[in-house]
């Protein structure tokens, strides 16, 4: 019990160090189907990503740059696909059944060992799911 505590804890912490280093950076990617982020059903288009922090829940906040319509989705720490790292660019994954589309992990690119994964809700039985990865640019600070 003490051991999943103290992993428990160090990765919190983990967390915690990499949502704050990495607040300050906004990402951009164009998203050219519509997609779940939570709750919320986002239309296809260019969106403005920013991970964020309140008390001891971390979320990444997706801005649509046309509509300003936004979400929130809880994150946890994640490990990052080998391909992500070996392109060293900022990519966001989602999965796919059939026209449905959700959030499934994130990566801020290189200079970050540590990847974001959401919460993907169940798609129905039988539906053949992919994967469908879109890469991100860093937008510049005014």
């Amino acid at each position: 019990m003490k051991r999943l505590t103290m992993r428990s804890m160090v990765a919190a912490a983990i967390v915690v160090l990499a949502a704050g280093s990495a607040s300050a950076q906004t990402l951009k990617a164009e998203i050219p189907f519509a997609f779940r982020v939570g709750n919320a059903m986002m239309v296809p288009g260019s969106y403005q990503l920013q991970l964020s922090a309140t008390g001891h829940e971390h979320f990444l906040v997706f801005r649509n740059s046309d509509t300003r319509a936004s979400a929130a989705a809880q994150f946890q720490a994640g490990d990052v696909p080998k391909a992500w790292k070996a392109r060293g660019t900022a990519t966001i994954a989602f999965e796919c059944s059939g026209a449905r589309c959700s959030l499934l992990n994130m990566w801020t690119g290189s200079g970050n060992t540590m990847g974001y994964d959401f919460h993907s809700p169940a798609h129905r039985p039988g539906g053949e799911t992919r994967m469908t990865e879109i890469r991100m640019s860093v937008v510049k600070a005014d």
